[in-house]
């Protein structure tokens, strides 16, 4: 899931920024739906798609593994927010805790159409605003600039050539098709270019079929032309949009009909097809877009890329209506490999019997000459074929076509704001890509059944969203806590809001268990072990709170604190409790032997993470840059959070001191001591790398025995530990010039670091 270091960089910059606890959590659950403005918000929401994600499924599994999925968000958001193993009820009515399996899959109905999504999401709001803000101000003033010349100088230019303009005797064989509508069924999006051609723009999909509607008044049409042009901001300049420039035609059809109405649309048959170049005479030919094949089409690779190209498809009889004809050409795209739609493409039409294939632009259209010859006679600047007549000949100056590309060129540009693709858990939006979208794999079902004993293939009846009836005043329903999207919203069910409202309630919803559960996390934080000692679990196979007092209590200050998790930090590390002495008393050890009641400050081991960065910090090769993307690098010199998990290649030294599973809630961590943790500070080539560097910073300065405790482990050495440390330096020295070495005082001060990183008091927080 390349996107959803997001969600990672949304935890960090919360935590830091500290964000009120119960946005903290809303957000997760429906960040989407409660700011979708805020890019801080959309990232929270890739929480819930943070579990498993199997992609290797059979037709099979489809519905099963998506029961996993919502079964996965359900238990995750009962561990994580509320302490209670709501899963063990999806398969039974819970054995311990007053959760019924029915309540369970009232709470899944919330997550019911709630899937995986990358979406472009702007994470600078307001730098976006200011590109957006210039790039408004250039186009008014170069469409200004066009105005202007379209007013004054085009008119003017048009009066002195039609002087001495020629006569007008014969049409052009070939009349470009002006667009009323142009209609993707992938999104795509074009502009109208000078030269009569549109151009596709933004992120091409994988399959399109472009429906295109177009008049003329040309009679007996007997041709239709399709160019398919070159252009800078293509892939290899196109002229398709897949990743080699190509595309694949996979069928074409046209239909006709009297401008008037008159008569419904019919058919036109199309008979030979010629192009300037095709990929092959078989599968990949111009005549292959007019067999029974809707997928087999022109192409033009192999020689074709990055070059203008056309093909012209012969009607079956003579078409045309009086006084004009409607066309609706329909272009099919759906070649197997993805992304092979045209870029760029120009319609025309012609009366001439077979013309060749071949590009290039068009001569005047029969309303042009008409208007053209009738200026002759008449210049009369307020009839319609003056404006026709004007229309046309300012296409042919220099200067418009500059003006007007200039417009153009601003346009496709864009106001180049920038955005970052990023994971989020929505509704609405295309659903991640999935091994098995080729074979149907829905993403979610349109409701949420009751399945006895969890099994896919004995449904009940479908659900409707609910609470837990235990955490909701007796006699309520979810009705209470139930969120209505504002006005126009369509694109998600606002379920999500109404669960996020239940669950932050601490008056009536569930609000004041997710206060327990979060202070006391912050208390094992700091003392180790929880004033419940079971986090994830506060049910009744859980341990009872040994201060259930003072859990209330410390609830009720982050609630009444605006949810601020900072100042539950303070209140906690500033309180007798934690500034006690860590010494061990024989008195106090025979009552409570396991600490329970706190009589004592237990010394806590930093997690691997901690340890890790702890090192690369003292040793001065910390990199503090912040967010982005992870790597599986070990020797990266980043903070450890910005490591990527893959199952299958573990970051050794993370491993070695208790790495958790990263697929499901931990609630505790193990902290184990064996002895291949004092062997990576001793013998690794990682810690000794961080040994050198440390000493390097220290070589050369005054008292450096004192700096290095001040640094590593924040107190000065004693006397006898910095007689001890002097002894060593110098005997390892002494052992260093002995050997032949020249560098002996730095090996042997680096040697002391290496040994200062091995204490204890370096990986322990007292």
């Amino acid at each position: 899931r390349k996107f959803a270091y997001h969600y990672r960089d949304f935890l960090i910059k919360a935590l830091n920024d500290d964000l009120p606890y119960d946005d903290f959590v809303r957000w997760q659950l429906a960040g989407d739906e409660l700011a979708p403005d805020n890019p801080e918000a959309m990232k929270a929401t890739g929480f819930l798609g943070a579990g498993v994600f199997p992609t290797q499924l059979t037709e099979k599994e489809f519905e099963s593994a998506r029961y996993d999925e919502l079964d996965d968000m359900v238990t995750t958001t009962g561990v994580a927010f509320l302490g209670l193993s709501i899963g063990c009820a999806r398969c039974h009515d819970h054995k311990f805790d007053p959760i019924p399996s029915r309540d369970y899959y009232r709470l899944a109905a919330s997550f019911t159409t709630t899937i995986r999504s990358e979406i472009d999401v702007d994470l600078e709001p307001a730098a976006n605003r200011q590109r957006k803000s210039t790039w408004e101000s250039k186009l008014a003033e170069l469409n200004a600039a066009l105005i202007s010349f379209e007013k004054d100088d085009a008119p003017k230019q048009f009066r002195d050539w039609l002087k001495n303009a020629p006569a007008i005797t014969s049409l052009s064989p070939w009349e470009t098709l002006e667009p009323s509508s142009i209609k993707s069924s992938g999104g795509s999006k074009f502009e109208k270019q000078v030269d009569g051609s549109h151009l596709a723009v933004g992120q091409a999909p994988n399959k399109d079929v472009l429906t295109i509607v177009a008049e003329t008044r040309r009679p007996n049409l007997s041709t239709i032309r399709l160019e398919a042009l070159r252009d800078d901001s293509l892939p290899n300049k196109g002229p398709g949009r897949a990743a080699n420039g190509n595309f694949a035609l996979g069928d074409i059809k046209v239909s006709a009909q009297p401008l008037d109405g008159a008569s419904p649309p019919t058919e036109v048959k199309l008979t030979g097809a010629r192009a300037t170049h095709q990929q092959n005479s078989d599968s990949l030919s111009v005549a292959a877009s007019i067999d029974a094949d809707p997928v087999s089409g022109w192409a033009v690779d192999v020689g074709g890329i990055g070059k203008d190209q056309a093909a012209v498809f012969d009607f079956a009889t003579p078409t045309g209506f009086e006084p004009g004809t409607k066309l609706t050409i329909t272009l099919t795209f759906n070649h197997p490999n993805n992304r092979h739609a045209v870029g760029r493409f120009r319609l025309s039409v012609s009366d001439r019997a077979q013309p060749k294939a071949e590009v290039g632009t068009v001569g005047l259209d029969a309303k042009v000459s008409t208007a053209l010859a009738e200026l002759r006679e008449t210049p009369d600047e307020t009839s319609e074929a003056w404006k026709t007549g004007l229309g046309w000949f300012r296409t042919t100056l220099s200067e418009w076509q500059a003006l007007t590309k200039a417009v153009t060129d601003h346009k496709s540009k864009g106001p180049e704001l920038k955005l970052a693709k990023v994971m989020v858990s929505s509704e609405g939006y295309p659903h991640m890509s999935h091994h098995a979208d080729g074979r149907g794999y829905p993403h979610f079902y349109p409701q949420t059944n009751l399945l006895n004993r969890g099994d896919v293939n004995q449904k009940k009846e479908a659900v409707s969203q609910s609470f837990l009836q235990v955490l909701m005043p007796s006699g309520q329903d979810g009705e209470k806590w139930k969120a209505e999207p504002p006005q126009g919203w369509d694109r998600t069910s606002f379920r999500r809001a109404s669960l996020a409202n239940w669950i932050t309630d601490a008056e009536s919803g569930a609000g004041h268990l997710a206060a327990r559960v979060i202070v006391n996390r912050l208390w094992q934080h700091h003392f180790g072990r929880g004033i419940v000692a079971t986090p994830n679990d506060f049910g009744f196979p859980g341990e009872r709170p040994t201060h259930p007092e003072l859990l209330d209590w410390l609830a009720l200050q982050l609630v009444n604190g605006d949810w601020k998790l900072k100042r539950m930090h303070k209140l906690i590390m500033t309180s007798s409790t934690y500034m006690q002495s860590g010494e061990h008393d024989d008195t106090r050890a025979k009552i409570d032997p396991e600490n329970v009641w706190f009589w004592r400050r237990a010394p806590q081991r930093l997690e691997g993470e901690a340890i890790r960065d702890a090192m690369l910090s003292v040793s001065g090769q910390l990199d503090r840059k912040m967010f982005g993307p992870g790597t599986l690098d070990q020797n990266m010199k980043r903070r450890s959070v910005y490591f990527f998990i893959k199952r299958s290649q573990l970051v050794p030294m993370m491993m070695l001191f208790d790495w958790p599973e990263h697929l499901v809630s931990i609630g505790q961590r193990t902290s184990t001591t064996v002895a291949p943790q004092a062997l990576m500070f001793m013998n690794s080539q990682q810690g000794r790398a961080y040994a050198e560097s440390f000493a390097a910073m220290l070589a050369g300065k005054d008292d450096s025995i004192g700096q290095a405790y001040l640094a590593a482990i924040g107190r000065e050495p004693n006397a006898k530990e910095r007689q001890f440390a002097q002894a060593f330096i110098t005997d390892q020295a002494t052992e260093y010039r002995d050997a032949g070495r020249n560098d002996a005082e730095k090996v042997a001060l680096a040697d002391l670091c290496q040994a200062i990183f091995s204490m204890n008091e370096f990986v322990y927080v007292d």
